[in-house]
């Protein structure tokens, strides 16, 4: 089976987790490797401009931070749910049903913001997908 660019970067994910934990007595501490986490996501998106970042950061901010022990994220669910951000960023509808209308409304102000600096096919790909959830 062939694994897609998606479930790849959701695998490499688990694989920082697993290699902190490993290094550290078995603990993982998300502050340790966060910045390792963000830059795979950004080095896993054909997304240009700030866009990328700024959905790793609402993505902290409304899942990772707001859980009771934030040492021990991200947890499988917070993963897979980063996971379907990457898809959507990358046009796949892979993991999109872990997403809330909450998330899709944040994504299409996210889009806003960034819209004039996305080249026009993106942005035509991301506003389809933002349509058809609901977004506006």
């Amino acid at each position: 089976m062939i694994m897609t660019n998606i479930e790849k970067f959701l695998t490499d994910l688990q694989k920082i987790v697993k290699r902190d934990r490993q290094n550290n007595s078995g603990k993982s501490d998300y502050n340790r490797f966060y910045k390792d986490i963000r830059n795979l996501f950004i080095r896993s998106t054909s997304c240009p401009t700030d866009l990328p970042g700024a959905v790793f950061e609402y993505w902290e901010n409304e899942y990772v931070f707001k859980s009771a022990d934030v040492a021990s994220e991200p947890s499988e669910e917070n993963s897979n749910r980063l996971t379907a951000l990457l898809a959507f960023l990358e046009n796949s509808d892979e993991y999109q049903e872990l997403l809330t209308q909450n998330d899709w409304e944040e994504l299409g102000q996210l889009v806003n913001y960034e819209a004039e600096d996305l080249p026009v096919d993106i942005l035509q790909d991301l506003m389809k997908v933002l349509v058809s959830k609901g977004a506006y």
